[in-house]
């Protein structure tokens, strides 16, 4: 008991090092259930219909939360595993803007405008996490330095 106390402390505080991850994971893993267990949400087009309300969608949203969870989790976070379950993250959430919105035109349904538009937040906040915890190429960056002192004393 005192061992899983301790584990559970520590993982609480590096919740805490990436808030943001565990926000944009958590709503999907919420999201994802909730398509999960709504299998008539999507009705357009009819000839894809099936497939959006497939368990498919959901179970792709609810790892996707999950392993952008566990990413935030990991004492140092892994840049290109980051960068990978942040970019599922925007495919998701494009996903899920697009359809919301042609749903929302097509049955002229105030609340599915609504939603696109949340949707398309949601959209710009997965993006505003990707540019602020991106890929750095520190290689690349060593390279441009070295060419700029090297253009500098050149002069």
């Amino acid at each position: 008991m005192k061992h899983l106390r301790l584990l559970l402390t520590k993982q609480i505080r590096r919740i805490g090092y990436h808030p943001l991850h565990v926000i944009l994971g958590a709503i999907t893993v919420i999201v994802g259930i909730c398509l999960i267990l709504d299998d008539h949400y999507f009705f357009w087009p009819q000839s894809f219909s099936y497939i959006f309300n497939s368990d498919f969608v959901g179970t792709t949203a609810v790892f996707t939360g999950a392993g952008i969870i566990y990413v935030a989790v990991q004492r140092f976070i892994p840049s290109q595993a980051n960068t990978i379950w942040l970019l599922l993250e925007c495919t998701f959430a494009g996903l899920m803007c697009g359809l919301e919105f042609s749903h929302g035109m097509v049955s002229h349904n105030e609340h599915m405008i609504l939603f696109s538009v949340l949707w398309f937040g949601y959209l710009l906040f997965t993006l505003y996490v990707i540019r602020k915890n991106g890929l750095k190429n520190y290689k690349l960056a060593k390279r441009l330095e070295e060419r700029d002192r090297k253009i500098k004393e050149g002069r």
